[in-house]
């Protein structure tokens, strides 16, 4: 099994998860400015990408994070049936307003310092439901570490990069610190930043291959 990462996105949070459940992988670090590596594994270019055994390419964190889970039995979801439909919940509004609501803070210099303002604000809204959340327990589902919480922390650290401002949200930055303080996770992060960028594309012969199996095992 392959991650196709990149140090400081979203695909830090797959990367926790497949360390956490002990999973063999090789992990890609890739360029996101010089893309040609990994659109040879996603022509949509951008991470994370999981590459199975078997060939099959998976994208988008929170579907590879929910199979990740799904394989191992359900692992870091809760079991029951209300509460896992509350982390997937969870999972959506990281993606669609945490994630997403980013965006336009990426090229500042070409926002107008209005709109910026009203992205930030908006931003802390957001924030402040992530907080409001935090007042009743360590993790965003109480006291159950879940893979929401994993990928909150790698939007929380795309936010600081972006310079969102936690000043006001201290239960969100003690959430965020002590997650970055486990020991699987401090390890990711570690290695995340020590690796060196994958030069090779993967070749159409990696890609027939990787087919082919895939079409054996079905």
């Amino acid at each position: 099994m392959k991650l196709i990462y990149a140090n400081g996105a979203c695909s830090l949070s797959v990367h926790i998860l497949l360390e956490e459940l002990d999973i063999p992988h090789e992990a890609l670090r890739v360029s996101l400015e010089d893309k040609t590596v990994l659109d040879s594994y996603n022509p949509r270019s951008y991470v994370p990408v999981l590459v199975r055994d078997d060939g099959t390419v998976m994208t988008e964190a929170i579907s590879i994070l929910q199979y990740l889970s799904t394989v191992k039995g359900g692992a870091f979801m809760p079991e029951a049936t209300l509460d896992k439909t509350k982390c997937i919940e969870w999972l959506v509004f990281i993606s669609s307003e945490l994630h997403k609501g980013l965006g336009p803070l990426f090229h500042p210099d070409g926002v107008k310092p209005e709109f910026e303002k009203e992205v930030r604000a908006k931003y802390d809204d957001r924030l402040q439901i992530i907080e409001d959340e935090l007042s009743e327990g360590h993790f965003l589902m109480g006291h159950e570490y879940t893979i929401a919480d994993m990928y909150c922390l790698a939007i929380l650290r795309i936010a600081e990069h972006v310079k969102v401002k936690f000043d006001a949200f201290p239960l969100t930055l003690k959430y965020k610190k002590n997650l970055e303080l486990r020991n699987t996770i401090r390890r990711v992060i570690e290695k995340e930043e020590r690796a060196e960028l994958e030069t090779r594309p993967r070749s159409y012969s990696q890609r027939m291959t990787e087919f082919r199996n895939h079409e054996r095992n079905h």
